[in-house]
C-alpha cells in the first residue's frame, strides 16, 4: 500500500547581513611597500622594485589613477571616483516554496534565487541556518552527508547547481563576468546531482573582493512509507558575512 504525505510547505529565508569596519593602515610586505598612504589623482612619489611598480596619479598621459589591483587574495581600489567605505549587499530574489503533496515515489523539488555583492573586503560567507521542515514533533531527515536524491528515502537537501537528477536548479551566475565577480558554492554544495543539509555550514563563499554573484538554491524532498503524513512547514535564515 502506498503511504501518501501530504506536505504545504512554506520556506520563508530572511537574509542578515554583517560587515566589519574598514582599517586603514600602511601598505606592506616582505618585497612591498607603500611609503605614503596615497594612490589616486595629485600623487607625488613613485613606487617600483624589480617587479612591480606603482605610479602616482597623472604623472604620464592617460593615468588617471583610477581602477582596480588585482591578485588572487588581495584587491585594491583606486581613484576618488569610488568610496572607501565597505558594502556588503545580499539580496533574497525569491524566498517561499510551495513543495504541495508528496508521495514516497517521487522526488519533489523547489528554487530560491538570491544575490551577495561585496566592495572593498576581503570575501564573503554564506551561511545556511534553520531546522528541517517539521510537522508537530517530526522534522524531515536532513541530508547530514552529501549524496544523491534517493526516492523512497526520507530526504531533505539543497545545493547550489544546475541538477538532471532531479532536473532543478542553475549554476551561479557572474554579474557582470567573472572578470569582477567571484563567489561560488562551498564544495559541500557544489556537486550536480548530490545533495545535503547542514544548518550552520557555509554554502557560497567569495575569496576577496567581488561583483554580484546571482546564486539558485536547489532543494529536494524525498519521504519513506513511514514519513508521518499530515502538513509541514519550516523557515531558514541564509547569514552573508564579510571577511577580513
Amino acid at each position: 500500500m502506498r503511504v501518501k504525505t501530504y506536505l504545504a510547505l512554506g520556506l520563508v529565508i530572511s537574509l542578515i547581513a554583517f560587515v566589519a569596519p574598514s582599517v586603514l593602515a600602511q601598505g606592506s610586505s616582505s618585497n612591498f611597500r607603500i611609503d605614503e598612504s596615497f594612490i589616486g589623482p595629485g600623487g607625488s612619489l613613485e613606487s617600483s622594485s624589480s617587479n612591480y611598480q606603482l605610479e602616482a596619479g597623472q604623472q604620464t598621459v592617460g593615468n588617471t589613477g583610477v581602477g582596480e589591483s588585482a591578485s588572487t587574495n588581495y584587491g585594491a581600489q583606486s581613484g576618488n571616483t569610488t568610496t572607501s567605505d565597505p558594502r556588503l549587499t545580499c539580496a533574497l530574489n525569491s524566498g517561499t516554496l510551495n513543495f504541495g503533496a508528496l508521495s514516497n515515489s517521487v522526488t519533489v523539488h523547489g528554487t530560491v534565487t538570491f544575490s551577495v555583492l561585496n566592495y572593498t573586503a576581503y570575501g564573503y560567507n554564506v551561511t545556511i541556518l534553520g531546522n528541517t521542515p517539521s510537522n508537530g514533533s517530526h522534522n524531515l531527515s536532513a541530508m547530514s552527508s552529501t549524496g544523491p536524491s534517493v526516492i523512497g528515502t526520507e530526504q531533505f537537501g539543497m545545493n547550489l547547481r544546475d541538477n538532471a537528477t532531479p532536473n532543478v536548479g542553475a549554476d551561479a551566475v557572474q554579474v557582470p563576468s567573472s572578470t569582477f565577480s567571484f563567489g561560488t558554492p562551498t564544495a559541500n554544495y557544489n556537486t550536480v546531482d548530490n545533495f545535503r543539509y547542514v544548518a550552520g555550514e557555509n554554502i557560497a563563499t567569495a575569496p576577496k573582493s567581488s561583483g554580484q554573484t546571482d546564486y539558485t538554491a536547489s532543494y529536494i524532498i524525498n519521504t519513506s512509507t513511514t514519513t508521518p503524513g499530515g502538513q509541514y512547514s519550516g523557515s531558514q535564515t541564509i547569514l552573508c558575512t564579510g571577511t577580513y
